[in-house]
């Protein structure tokens, strides 16, 4: 089959690329690395995205899940606020992606927890689920948490692109292989097709992300931190806070996080 939309996927080993190039050799969207766990965001997150936005491709970020260590709502949480930091998470962007490829017990009960938090601290109900078909067919339980605003991100490397070992009609992007070599990247990079149109996922005619928040207007969530407490201490509402960071429940909070405080 013909495929013209042509996308890559790269976290912190592929450095800076020269999007400019990348983009005129004919990929259109790239998938960055925001986080991973509770804790870890990619050292090249913001260098990536910024470059790949004025290249002008679709962007979106995806989360490496550390399933056997955390709960779906701390991993959600971390991955929400590195989507409100970088105005990421709305449409205009690629939906936001949960890379699982870490086994643990009750897997399933795990990315479908996952998905409800993401979807409440970033109030964008289209999310994208990205692993290998083995891990759809055998792992995932994909009947228990699959709607129709979840799109699926299929790893299947030596396969003609646009033909993964697993296809439904929510199947939307395939990684074909690991080993891909374009122009503006040094070595190794994936290389991905996209088997519908961009502006299926990015849910809009051209790519529209926030700006970020400006510089200093953030706060690092401390040990026994509230929304209501921060409030009253930074002289700000707490729904206004909710709100800048795409948070509907105000108890999911955690330490580490970074809030963008408005003014």
């Amino acid at each position: 089959m013909a495929i013209a939309v042509r996308g890559v996927d790269v976290a912190r080993y592929q450095g800076d690329p020269d999007w400019s190039a990348v983009r005129a050799a004919g990929f259109t969207f790239a998938c960055i690395k925001a986080t991973e766990g509770v804790g870890y965001v990619s050292p090249a997150l913001d260098g990536q995205l910024a470059g790949a936005r004025r290249a002008g491709m679709a962007t979106g970020l995806y989360h490496y899940a550390r399933p056997d260590t955390n709960t779906p709502q701390q991993e959600a949480a971390h991955f929400a606020a590195q989507l409100a930091r970088l105005g990421a998470g709305a449409v205009g962007n690629l939906p936001p992606c949960l890379d699982i490829e870490v086994d643990a017990v009750d897997l399933t009960g795990w990315v479908k927890g996952f998905l409800a938090a993401l979807r409440g601290h970033t109030g964008r109900s289209e999310v994208m689920v990205y692993a290998s078909t083995s891990w759809f067919l055998d792992k995932l339980g994909t009947d228990s948490w699959v709607d129709p605003e979840v799109f699926l991100w299929v790893a299947h490397h030596g396969r003609e692109p646009g033909l993964p070992g697993y296809h439904t009609d929510r199947v939307v992007l395939h990684q074909h292989t690991s080993d891909g070599r374009v122009p503006g990247i040094e070595g190794a990079v994936d290389l991905n097709v996209a088997l519908v149109e961009l502006t299926v996922l990015t849910g809009g005619d051209e790519v529209s992300p926030k700006p970020p928040a400006p510089p200093g207007e953030t706060y690092v969530v401390q040990p026994g931190d509230t929304l209501s407490g921060l409030g009253v201490r930074l002289g700000v509402a707490w729904r206004a806070i909710a709100r800048a960071n795409g948070i509907t429940d105000p108890d999911l909070i955690y330490v580490g996080q970074v809030l963008r405080i408005p003014r």
